[in-house]
C-alpha cells in the first residue's frame, strides 16, 4: 500500500513543477491575491496543483516510446510500476478534480481551465498529440504551459485581462516555447531513436540550437516594453540587469553548452522578481 502511493507520488514528478509553479505564483502575487479570503486561495492552489500533476502524468502516461530509450528518466509506465490504463485514469481523475474545482469561481473560470485540461492533453495524448507536430509543438507548450497559467490567476482574482497582462502573458508564452525547445534538444537522441518528429528533427539539432540562442538574446526584448509602461526608473534597471546578463551568456567560455542556459533562467528570475517589485 505504501509503495504504491509512493509510485503514484513519483508519478506526478512534483520536481519539475518547479518553473511553472512560479509562474502561478508570479501571477498570484502580482494580481494580489493574498488579499483575498482564504478559502479562495485555497481553492485556487489545489486547482494550480491539480492541473499541473494531470499535465505532467499525462505526458509520461504517452511518453512511454520515447521515455524507454531515455536511461536517465524515470517513467514508472516503463519500469511496468503503474499500468497505462491506471495512469491515465489516474492522470484524468486529477483533471477532472481541478476543473470541479475551478467552477468554484464561475463558468468562465470553468470554461478557461477547461480549454487548458483540452490543450495540455493533446499536446501529448494521440491523434492529435501537438507534442510531436512541430512548431506546434513550440506553440501549443507556449499556451498551456506559459501564458495560460499566468492568466489564470489574474482571471481569479482581478477578473479581467488587459493590453499590460497580454504582454506580460506573451513574455511567458516565449519562456514556455523556449523551454520545449531546449527539452526537445536535450531529448533529441531519444526521440530521434523512437521516431518522434519534433521541431528539433525538422531543423537539426544545430539549427535548433543557434535558434535557442537567439531566441534567448531577443529575449529581452520582449520584457522591454512590459518595464516602459511602467516607469523609466525600473526600465533603467532592467537595462542594467539585461547587460549582465548579455556579457555572461554571450561571453562566458563555453557559453553554447545547453547548461548554460541557467544564467539565463536566472535572469529571468530577477528580471520577473523586479517587475514584480515595479508592478503598479
Amino acid at each position: 500500500m505504501v509503495k504504491s502511493f509512493k509510485n503514484y507520488f513519483r508519478f506526478l514528478r512534483v520536481k519539475d513543477w518547479r518553473a511553472y509553479f512560479l509562474i502561478a505564483l508570479f501571477g498570484f502575487l502580482f494580481s494580489k491575491g493574498f488579499l483575498f479570503p482564504f478559502k479562495d486561495i485555497i481553492i485556487f492552489w489545489a486547482i494550480v496543483l491539480l492541473l499541473l500533476a494531470f499535465g505532467f502524468s499525462v505526458n509520461d502516461v504517452f511518453d512511454t516510446k520515447e521515455d524507454k530509450y531515455h536511461l536517465e528518466k524515470e517513467n514508472l509506465l516503463v519500469s511496468q510500476k503503474i499500468s497505462f490504463s491506471k495512469g491515465l485514469a489516474f492522470s484524468i481523475f486529477l483533471g477532472i478534480s481541478g476543473l470541479a474545482l475551478s467552477a468554484f469561481f464561475g463558468l468562465r473560470i470553468f470554461l478557461f481551465c477547461l480549454a487548458a485540461f483540452l490543450l495540455g492533453f493533446f499536446y501529448s495524448a494521440p491523434p492529435i498529440r501537438f507534442k510531436g507536430r512541430p512548431f506546434l509543438d513550440l506553440i501549443s507548450h507556449g499556451l498551456f504551459a506559459g501564458a495560460l497559467i499566468f492568466f489564470f490567476p489574474v482571471l481569479v482574482f482581478n477578473k479581467k485581462l488587459d493590453f499590460f497582462h497580454y504582454l506580460i502573458g506573451f513574455s511567458f508564452f516565449y519562456l514556455s516555447a523556449m523551454a520545449e525547445l531546449r527539452n526537445h534538444l536535450e531529448d533529441y537522441g531519444t526521440d530521434k531513436k523512437a521516431g518522434l518528429k519534433t521541431v528539433v528533427a525538422v531543423l537539426k539539432y544545430q539549427i535548433s540550437k543557434g535558434l535557442l540562442d537567439f531566441l534567448a538574446i531577443f529575449f529581452p526584448l520582449i520584457l522591454f516594453p512590459v518595464f516602459l509602461s511602467i516607469s523609466l526608473k525600473y526600465l533603467f534597471l532592467f537595462l542594467i540587469l539585461t547587460a549582465i546578463f548579455l556579457f555572461f551568456f554571450l561571453f562566458r567560455k563555453n557559453y553554447k553548452s545547453l547548461k548554460n542556459y541557467r544564467i539565463m533562467d536566472i535572469y529571468v528570475i530577477f528580471s520577473f522578481g523586479l517587475l514584480l517589485i515595479a508592478a503598479p
